[in-house]
């Protein structure tokens, strides 16, 4: 894949490059003792995040009883952490596996490809080149609204109560990580701390882009390649059979020229059901690297929209062993709409996959299999059931697909979480 040749590929490789996904992946990056440059950078980065999951475990212990709001806010800190270090694990450790899913970018990964189904590729390459965009501005969004308040109101002071009954009086942060020193020494090196903070939430902030551009990429890829297969499969043998005489009426030449085109168009259809099969092949292979991590996604990201709901929640009823500043309550409420994004993208992402999956029944439907002779009719058949055996969807359950209806499903659940939480602080102020 080369930047000057971005336009037949349904793939952001200026975005790529910038983010250094592409450099990741690529088996032609700078190497040094046979390792890829950027794995390593992105080791050490990955490192400094594990240590700061220590510590944020250690202040989830610390805080739990006397802190509700920093315990419960360095918890979703946490699980984030632990997140985004197990995606770019699975970017390190299967990078090359990747790499070969990515070929399915091209415009040219399959036989069925001509410049007259090149719009429906162009089509699926504008929305990749979009919903990536989104998702950079999501992330920088949220970033610029953490560094943001944090620069306004730097000189705020937040009461943080300790496990000892003493009260310290600290600055307000980009992260605000209260466990590492004392309020003295954390507002004397104040600069110092900022930048480790603002260090780690730019990672985390920038690997949460990498990893969604790459799904962004290969879902929109394969729908874009499904799509194509499926309009060649509903433009078989219309061009070709078009006399609706009857069979009796025919000469022996013609019935030749018949048995011909007929054999031709059986050839046709060999072909694009190769082309079929390739492009479920990286399909399933997607869902192999993917399937887990993306389950994941959608539980970690609900379980983060409910601690932040309930902390902001808890504030507004004033719950004594809640105590967090305003700055504090906005960048959490700034989550809100990054948290929701990543739930709906998924769902939205892997609908259209299974949708794009399912239509390949109909477009080999809508083919001209009716002016068929038996062996083309029973290989349309067997297409069909193979697709419908072994191609698999992702799955929550047997019967819950991921796709825009869970979405819904998992939004009403969470509302459901916090209204059963809302009734608990009512009854206990009460």
């Amino acid at each position: 894949m080369d930047i000057k040749d971005e336009k037949n590929h349904v793939f952001n490789i200026r975005l790529a490059k910038c983010a250094g996904l592409y450099q990741l992946l690529d088996p032609r990056t700078t190497k040094c003792l046979g390792r890829n440059v950027y794995h390593t950078a992105l080791t050490f980065i990955l490192m400094y995040i594990c240590t700061i999951s220590v510590m944020l475990t250690v202040s989830c212990s610390y805080y739990c009883k006397e802190n509700m709001s920093i315990c419960l806010e360095d918890l979703w800190k946490l699980e984030t952490a632990l997140f985004i270090i197990y995606k770019m694990w699975i970017v390190i450790h299967h990078s090359n596996d990747i790499w070969n899913c990515l070929s399915i970018t091209w415009y040219g990964f399959t036989s069925s490809f001509s410049f007259q189904k090149r719009h429906i590729l162009d089509r699926w390459r504008k929305r990749s080149m979009r919903f990536s965009t989104l998702f950079a501005f999501t992330y920088l969004f949220c970033l610029a609204i953490f560094a943001g308040l944090t620069q306004t109101f730097r000189n705020d002071i937040t009461p943080v109560k300790n496990r000892d009954g003493s009260v310290g009086y600290y600055r307000q942060n980009i992260m605000n990580f209260y466990i590492i020193v004392s309020d003295e020494t954390y507002n004397t090196y104040y600069n110092t701390f900022c930048f480790a903070e603002a260090l780690f939430t730019s990672s985390l902030a920038m690997l949460f882009l990498v990893f969604d551009i790459l799904l962004v990429t290969l879902c929109f890829a394969i729908c874009g390649q499904m799509e194509m297969i499926c309009s060649t499969f509903e433009s078989v043998g219309h061009k070709s059979i078009c006399d609706s005489r009857s069979p009796i009426d025919y000469t022996v030449v013609e019935k030749k020229r018949l048995s011909n085109e007929h054999e031709l168009i059986y050839n046709e259809l060999k072909t694009i059901i190769i082309d079929h099969q390739k492009v479920m092949k990286k399909y399933e292979d997607f869902l192999a690297l993917f399937e887990k991590v993306m389950l994941l996604q959608i539980f970690v990201s609900s379980l983060s929209l409910i601690l932040i709901w309930f902390i902001f929640i808890m504030i507004l009823y004033g719950v004594d062993i809640v105590v967090a500043s305003e700055v504090t309550t906005l960048k959490m409420l700034s989550l809100i709409f990054s948290f929701s994004f990543q739930i709906f993208m998924v769902c939205y992402l892997f609908g259209n996959l299974h949708n794009q999956k399912d239509s390949i029944i109909f477009s080999l439907y809508s083919s001209n299999w009716t002016e068929m002779d038996m062996k083309y009719k029973k290989l349309i058949l067997l297409t069909m059931k193979v697709n419908n055996a072994h191609y698999k969807k992702l799955r929550f359950t047997r019967t819950n697909i991921v796709n825009l209806e869970m979405f819904f499903k998992t939004m009403g659940n969470c509302y459901t979480v916090i209204s059963v939480l809302i009734k608990q602080i009512k009854s206990k102020n009460e």
